[in-house]
């Protein structure tokens, strides 16, 4: 363990890639703090999983379920009755079984610590363009706004919008909460998350004092986006968020932005299927590629930011850089966010697919930190000096 914990340092992937390119950033860096590193297997692992795609959890409990029957054959010992074995047998499965549903409960339910993203410029924003809370009817119920901005500040990020289904009650608390000045902590701005014709749209720029028009029975979702469309002087944006059909010839509304990043498994699946139809839409359309969290309280590590260069952004009011934002995308289209990507595009062959977790295994080795590295070590040392003090002692 040991040795292929050193051997993938000489394979060593990119940590953070573009969205847009997939070459290496090198104006951003992934900070750790000391209890990340020190539980780096940990945490590590629960960040590889967080990020998975729906597929790929798929094949991940397929591969634990494979791997545990050949272990369970290996280990047929001297012939016993078919009671006790059948028991023994129900017992293990058990075990094994839970220690997966704990696996998982634990890294979506505790609060533990997250790689922050830390860019090199002071006029570099990172924005989340797509999260929730407690308001949004599948929201965590103790995913607060004050929750939500919590995570957002230890992911790095410096703007969340709050785009709660159908609501404007979060963004409304968490507005309500935000610092003078935008460099003085988490900003947290009002959009909301409509349907139109199938299709998840996020409306930014848009608040509580729309929520007469939203109610309005005569309204549908394009024509609500039309109603407050016309009333600001940086007109509200539209994004397409994801999972949905990317049929924009359809929609009653053009629309400003795409996603190519989405923190929900579904929406991971479809971006490693279409990524390339995604980056052909934002181009021929020249709308801005972002990414969103989608973030209900259920996840934790960030599979990507959004990054945009707004000089003088940490001295403006939060109402000045919704505008700020809203403007420099409305005016550069394709070339106005930066999506810096933690995660690598999914496997989308079956065979690719099948491979998922010695893959996954292979990349979060081969992207660690040496400072990381060396508590994968010590983990690795400490626990195999417990395993041979146990076995003196039988």
């Amino acid at each position: 363990m040991s040795a292929l914990i050193l051997a993938t340092s000489l394979f060593a992937f990119p940590a953070l890639t573009d969205a847009a390119t997939g070459a290496r950033v090198g104006d951003a860096r992934l900070v750790m703090s000391g209890w990340y590193v020190a539980l780096a297997p940990l945490c590590n692992t629960l960040d590889a999983l967080s990020m998975f795609s729906g597929r790929q959890h798929f094949a991940f409990f397929a591969t634990s379920a494979i791997s545990y029957a050949l272990w369970r054959r290996l280990r047929l010992t001297a012939p016993v009755s078919a009671r006790v074995r059948c028991g023994k047998e129900i017992l293990i499965a058990s075990l094994t079984l839970l220690s997966l549903v704990v696996l998982y409960a634990g890294g979506t339910m505790l609060r533990r610590p997250l790689a922050r993203l830390v860019m090199g410029s002071p006029d570099d924003v990172i924005v989340d363009f797509h999260s929730h809370t407690s308001y949004s009817w599948d929201g965590r119920r103790d995913f607060t706004p004050m929750t939500n901005r919590r995570w957002h500040r230890d992911s790095g990020f410096d703007v969340s919008y709050v785009t709660d289904h159908g609501t404007f009650d979060g963004a409304r608390e968490g507005a309500a909460r935000n610092p003078a000045r935008a460099g003085n902590g988490v900003v947290l701005l009002s959009g909301i998350e409509v349907r139109s014709d199938g299709r998840h749209l996020d409306i930014l720029g848009t608040d509580a004092s729309d929520s007469a028009a939203y109610q309005r029975d005569d309204l549908d979702e394009g024509m609500f986006v039309r109603t407050v469309r016309p009333k600001q002087s940086v007109a509200p944006l539209v994004l397409l968020t994801l999972p949905g059909h990317l049929n924009t010839e359809a929609l009653d509304v053009p629309i400003d932005a795409v996603e190519i990043s989405d923190g929900a498994p579904r929406a991971l699946s479809q971006i490693d299927d279409q990524r390339q139809r995604i980056l052909d839409l934002a181009r021929e359309r020249d709308v801005a590629l972002i990414a969103g969290s989608n973030n209900h309280g259920w996840a934790s590590a960030s599979p990507a930011w959004s990054v945009m260069e707004i000089a003088g952004w940490q001295a403006m009011t939060p109402t000045q850089l919704d505008a700020a934002i809203r403007s420099t995308i409305l005016r550069r289209g394709f070339k106005a966010v930066r999506v810096i990507e933690r995660r690598s595009a999914g496997p989308v062959s079956y065979s690719a697919l099948a491979a998922t977790v010695p893959v996954a295994a292979w990349r979060m080795l081969a992207t660690l930190s040496w400072t990381e590295r060396s508590a994968w070590l010590c983990w690795i040392w400490i626990g195999w000096a417990a395993v041979m003090l146990i076995r003196r002692q039988d």
